[in-house]
């Protein structure tokens, strides 16, 4: 059980995910517990070298996936050095953690206690059916949020679990942000998991065109999705209604000074 826990955390102590992006990677580390693994095997006798593999391999790879659900790791270096993730949880959330350290916990107890794996079953089941809900809202964020505001077709959506700056109390760890990024158009906003209203934080248009801009540089090699102004004196408002008028799309916005303005899409930009 120890040396489980310890190849738990075996690929953080061979560096950080941006400096070693090899200690995260499921081949990388599947070869270099080949060896490990065989020298184990001369202390603990009594098991098989495939029950030894599969323990302290699946502790390994356990940890690299957490990591795929909240950062950015290199999953199949040297084959690509790109960094992948599948956002879905912030690594502090206790709707996992509380599950995982109690199953941890009721392991270690004495055998004669035979509910364990009863228990142990029913954390991993809880733990899945929460990843797969906060999968299907990803997905829905996706689809759902193009549709509920006017964006050219240049605009990328970016869906993320919310970050500790943004996480007030435990609900927080059941919603997902998202971003949207268009030419014109800046939108961020929370969407729960249990259901209800979207909740806008920014929604901002430009007066003027800019680049977006889709690179390699974000937090742990991830993909980042920022724009380029078009001046370094943008002028910006505040969007506060957008709906058809007639054959037109239309934006009511705000001004700093408090005054309306009104843009109309056309041509695939917003015209004042």
């Amino acid at each position: 059980m120890g040396l489980s826990a310890f190849f738990g955390i075996f690929p953080d102590l061979l560096g950080p995910r941006g400096i070693s992006p090899w200690s995260h990677s499921i081949i990388v580390m599947g070869l270099v517990m080949v060896p490990l693994v065989y020298l184990l095997g001369f202390f603990l006798k009594k098991y098989s070298y495939i029950k030894l593999y599969l323990c302290f391999a699946g502790s390994v790879l356990g940890h690299i996936l957490v990591d795929y659900l909240g950062h950015g790791v290199h999953l199949v270096y040297p084959l690509s050095k790109q960094a992948y993730t599948l956002p879905l949880i912030y690594l502090g959330d206790p709707t996992v953690w509380v599950p995982m350290l109690l199953g941890v916990i009721i392991f270690i107890l004495p055998t004669v206690y035979k509910g364990k794996w009863v228990l142990n079953t029913m954390f991993a089941v809880f733990i899945v059916i929460y990843l797969g809900l906060k999968l299907v809202l990803l997905a829905q964020i996706e689809q759902s949020v193009p549709h509920k505001f006017i964006l050219t077709q240049k605009a990328i959506v970016k869906v993320y679990p919310l970050g500790e700056y943004q996480v007030k109390k435990i609900a927080d760890f059941w919603k997902m942000g998202f971003d949207v990024t268009d030419s014109q158009r800046a939108i961020r906003g929370i969407v729960p998991l249990l259901g209800g209203d979207t909740q806008l934080h920014s929604n901002v248009i430009f007066l003027m065109e800019g680049d977006i801009v889709v690179s390699k540089t974000g937090k742990d090699g991830i993909e980042d999705v920022y724009r380029v102004p078009n001046s370094k004196n943008e002028t910006s408002f505040e969007v506060i209604e957008e709906k058809n008028v007639g054959s037109d799309e239309m934006v009511i916005a705000r001004d700093r000074e408090g005054n309306t303005h009104q843009f109309i899409f056309r041509d695939g930009k917003w015209i004042p």
